[in-house]
């Protein structure tokens, strides 16, 4: 069924729930790793793609890929 809600609408759009910057902490060897997510919370996840101790792209609880260890500046307005 069809909505009018502009909301829903956009929503509909989105596909799944986005990427995250993760640090991986390790690889379980049964085809997941443990990450920590930005505010310190540890997950499990699919995929050993990424090495301990490497900061990854989780997308929809997946690892993706490697990505370079920046730091990261907070600017509130």
């Amino acid at each position: 069924m069809a909505t009018r809600n502009p909301w829903l609408k956009f929503k509909g759009l989105l596909q799944g729930k986005g990427r995250t910057v993760v640090k991986v902490i390790s690889n379980n060897g049964d085809g997941t790793s443990t990450v920590q997510l930005r505010g310190g919370e540890q997950i499990t996840v699919v995929g050993e793609t990424v090495a301990g101790g490497k900061k990854a792209i989780m997308k929809d609880g997946q690892l993706e890929y490697e990505v370079p260890d920046l730091s990261s500046v907070v600017i509130e307005i």
